[in-house]
C-alpha cells in the first residue's frame, strides 16, 4: 500500500520526516516546509543547501579601477541619512553635485540608484545600480539594491539574476547573502507549486516569451506564436502564452484558433481576466475577419496583468469600464 503525504495528504510519501514523528512526506511538502531552525539535522536538506549552492556560479574574476575616496563617501552616507529622513531632494541635491564632480565613483551611482528607489523610480534605480557595478563589479549592495527594484516591478527573472549575483560574490554568513538565499529559495517553491517547473526553466521560458512580445508588438504575427508556442514546450500552465496566441490568430483572422488559445488560457486560470475579455471582443469577428483590421478602430492597452493586479488589489473588468469599453489588451 502506497503511504501518503503527512502534510498534503494527497501525494505519495517519498522520505521520512522527524518534525512529522518520522511520517512519510512527498518531495514538494518537504521543500516547502524546511528550513534551517528544525531541519539542519536532516540530510535532504543538507543536500538541497547544497544543491542550492552548486547552482550558482562564481562570477569571474574582473579587473577594475575604482575611486576609493573617504571624504565622497562621508558626503554620500549624509546624503543618504537626508533621504532616509525624508528630505529626499536636499539629498538628492547633493549626490547630484557629487557627480559632476566625481564621475566614475561607485558609490556616488549607488547613492543615486537609492534616491531614485525611494521616489519609485524604478527603472532609473536600477540603471543607477548597474553604473555602480560597471564601476565596481564586487559592489554586493549595490546587486541587492538592484534586486530588490526588480522585485517592485515583479521581474521574477532579474530579481534572481541579480540575488544570485550577491550569493556569488557575498560571505556566506553575510546578512544580504541570506536575505538573497531565502528569496530564491521561496521564489523556487512558489514556481515550482504553480507552474511545474524550476526556477532556471521558468527564467527561460520568460526570456522567450519577451521575445515573441517583441515580435507580436512589431505585429510579426506568426513569429510571435511559434515564439510563444516555444515558451510553452517547457512551462505549459502560462495563461499569458496562450492569450497572446489567441490574439495573434484573431489578428491573422483564424477566429478558430483563436477562441482556442484564448480558452485554454482561461482553462489554466478562470479568473485571467485579459483572456475573458478579449475573447467576448473576438467572438464578434465574422469569419476570415482580421482582428488588425478593426485594431484602428479600437484603442490597444498593454498590461502586465498579474503584476498589476497584484499592486493596485482590483478587479481588471472593473477598472476597465469604468474608462471605457472597446479596447484590445495584450499580455
Amino acid at each position: 500500500m502506497k503511504k501518503k503525504c503527512a502534510v498534503c495528504g494527497k501525494n505519495k510519501g517519498a522520505r521520512i520526516c522527524e518534525r512529522y514523528n518520522n511520517q512519510f512526506v512527498c518531495s514538494l511538502c518537504c521543500a516547502e516546509i524546511r528550513n534551517s531552525e528544525e531541519c539542519e539535522s536532516c540530510q535532504h536538506f543538507k543536500n538541497a543547501n547544497q544543491y542550492q549552492v552548486s547552482k550558482i556560479k562564481k562570477i569571474p574574476e574582473k579587473h577594475f579601477i575604482a575611486e576609493i575616496n573617504p571624504q565622497v563617501e562621508d558626503t554620500v552616507n549624509q546624503a543618504l541619512t537626508l533621504v532616509e529622513r525624508g528630505d529626499i531632494e536636499k539629498g538628492q541635491a547633493i549626490i547630484t553635485d557629487l557627480k559632476e564632480e566625481h564621475p566614475i565613483n561607485y558609490m556616488v551611482h549607488y547613492a543615486l540608484g537609492v534616491v531614485h528607489a525611494f521616489k519609485g523610480e524604478l527603472d532609473e534605480a536600477i540603471r543607477c545600480f548597474e553604473e555602480s557595478t560597471d564601476i565596481f563589479p564586487y559592489f554586493i549592495e549595490a546587486y541587492f539594491n538592484k534586486g530588490i527594484a526588480y522585485q517592485k516591478k515583479y521581474d521574477i527573472g532579474n530579481t534572481t539574476k541579480a540575488f544570485k549575483e550577491v550569493i556569488a560574490i557575498g560571505k556566506p554568513e553575510s546578512n544580504l547573502v541570506k536575505q538573497a538565499q531565502n528569496f530564491i529559495k521561496g521564489m523556487e517553491q512558489n514556481i515550482k507549486k504553480t507552474y511545474g517547473i524550476d526556477i532556471e526553466t521558468y527564467i527561460e521560458c520568460q526570456d522567450k516569451f519577451d521575445v515573441a512580445f517583441s515580435c507580436m508588438k512589431r505585429k510579426e504575427w506568426e513569429k510571435a506564436i511559434d515564439g510563444f508556442k516555444a515558451s510553452l514546450v517547457k512551462s505549459k500552465r502560462h495563461p499569458q502564452s496562450y492569450g497572446n496566441i489567441g490574439l495573434c490568430y484573431a489578428c491573422l483572422g483564424q477566429k478558430e484558433q483563436a477562441l482556442e488559445a484564448l480558452d485554454k488560457a482561461i482553462e489554466i486560470d478562470p479568473n485571467y481576466e485579459p483572456a475573458i475579455f478579449n475573447r467576448t471582443i473576438i467572438e464578434f469577428l465574422g469569419e476570415g475577419e482580421k482582428l488588425g483590421e478593426k485594431l484602428e478602430k479600437y484603442e490597444s492597452e498593454i498590461i502586465e496583468y498579474y503584476k498589476e493586479r497584484a499592486l493596485n488589489k482590483k478587479s481588471f473588468i472593473q477598472s476597465i469600464f469604468k474608462k471605457l469599453t472597446g479596447k484590445i489588451f495584450w499580455r
